[in-house]
């Protein structure tokens, strides 16, 4: 395992390491941002022997991050702790991702897409804030590296297919939507099963479902709370209640109650500090919002979730252009309702638009070598556009885009690297 994870050649990557570090140490806050105070909450509780109350549960995230959290927060330490654990996982998740590069070439240029990978800015942001997106990292990069290793041996690599399968169960409590991506991935291969039973197609089937055996414990937990199968987040149908806005100026981007709520009195400040007047916002959905009040949170999903659905079917075309700016919002971080426009949305728009260039100019030299090309990338590169179509469908925006990148590198560095070769043409000189 030691030799996996701390290659001879890990030296070449330490500088990675180190900026992560020294962004930690300058941006990190005492206050919390955003989601921070959710992990904090889930990982207190953690601490006291539950994750969720069982008098009215609410699973707004999974237990990945917050289980990573809890040592920090029992034994009382300054949270810069965790903090620089973010820094030492996406480092890890480095090493990872350049042993998986490692294994379909020994071209020094490969050393140039891992900083790729390292250097992308909007993982970079996450690192000094208790956010999950550095777990998402490792258990993602480390489930492809296995995964990978598995599908080049020519015989059932039990080891490397749990300890990936493992990776992939992880992923799924850090990021829950893996949930449907898994079942929908399991769908997939199941058909693809019927014409292709090949080692790859075996060995992927394997490591999906052992990966949701993995987490069979944490689905049974939340059964023994909401009474519903699969049910592991409770968020989901607000969410998709502001996807199916009918109003022609909002563009389906997500609120929090507090902002429906509040948002009407001049004195209301966003918690997240980015929006303008919310007085327009509110009068659109404060009504509804004041009609589910005194609902339980399973209850109050169910109510989103059926407004929802009435919303898509009275205004289809509303919905449609909901989606594509949800595209918009997925790839670029852009629009977004009652939010003026600033420079934090280049953070995400440039790296992600150059990441989007070089893998669509991949795709015509993939299409002529994809016999040659490895399952498993490919593979990879199916899961990942399978998790981007339901993530557009729910809640696009820039920092879901984040998990794509390492995919997205690992398919146009393999492209670059081992198919394509650029030739300067030089013209003779006539006599």
């Amino acid at each position: 395992m030691l030799k996996i994870l701390f290659p001879k050649n890990i030296i070449q990557l330490l500088p990675l390491l180190g900026v992560y570090i020294i962004v930690v140490l300058l941006f990190s806050k005492n206050d919390f941002f955003g989601d921070e105070s959710r992990h904090y909450h889930y990982a207190q509780n953690i601490t006291n022997g539950f994750y969720e109350s069982s008098d009215n549960p609410s699973f707004r995230n999974g237990p990945g991050y917050p289980m990573i959290l809890a040592p920090f927060i029992a034994i009382g330490t300054d949270l810069i702790l965790p903090k620089l654990l973010n820094a030492l996982l996406l480092f890890l998740a480095l090493v990872y991702f350049k042993k998986t590069i490692d294994l379909f070439t020994k071209n020094n240029l490969a050393l140039l897409f891992v900083y790729m990978l390292g250097l992308y800015p909007p993982i970079i942001r996450y690192t000094p804030l208790l956010y999950s997106e550095p777990l998402t990292y490792l258990t993602l990069c480390g489930m492809a590296y296995h995964y990978c290793k598995a599908t080049i041996e020519k015989h059932y690599d039990w080891h490397n297919i749990l300890i990936a399968a493992a990776y992939l169960g992880l992923l799924v409590l850090t990021k829950i939507i893996y949930l449907q991506v898994i079942l929908a991935s399991l769908f997939f291969l199941g058909i693809l099963s019927i014409w292709r039973r090949n080692i790859e197609v075996k060995v992927s089937l394997l490591v999906l479902g052992s990966g949701f055996l993995f987490i069979t414990p944490y689905l049974f937990y939340a059964y023994t709370l909401t009474g519903k199968p699969l049910y592991v987040g409770t968020g989901g149908g607000e969410i998709l209640y502001h996807r199916s806005t009918p109003f022609e100026n909002e563009f389906g981007s997500w609120f929090s109650r507090e902002d429906i709520l509040k948002g009407q009195n001049p004195d209301y400040i966003p918690s997240s500090g980015v929006y303008e007047d919310l007085t327009e916002l509110s009068k659109n959905h404060r009504e509804f919002y004041m009609t589910i009040e005194n609902m339980s949170h399973i209850e109050r999903d169910s109510a989103f979730k059926s407004a929802a659905i009435e919303n898509m079917k009275m205004h289809p075309i509303k919905y449609l252009k909901n989606t594509i700016a949800s595209v918009g919002r997925f790839a670029f971080h852009y629009p977004f309702s009652y939010r003026p426009q600033n420079f934090n949305t280049y953070g995400f728009m440039i790296p992600n638009a150059f990441l989007l260039m070089l893998w669509g100019l991949s795709l015509y030299p993939f299409f002529l070598v994809r016999k040659t090309f490895p399952y498993s990338i490919q593979a990879l590169m199916v899961f990942s556009l399978i998790y981007a179509g339901g993530i557009i469908l729910l809640d696009g925006r820039g920092r879901n885009f984040v998990v794509m990148a390492p995919v997205l590198i690992l398919f146009f560095g393999n492209i670059f690297i081992n198919s394509i070769k650029i030739k300067i043409y030089r013209p003779e000189k006539k006599v």
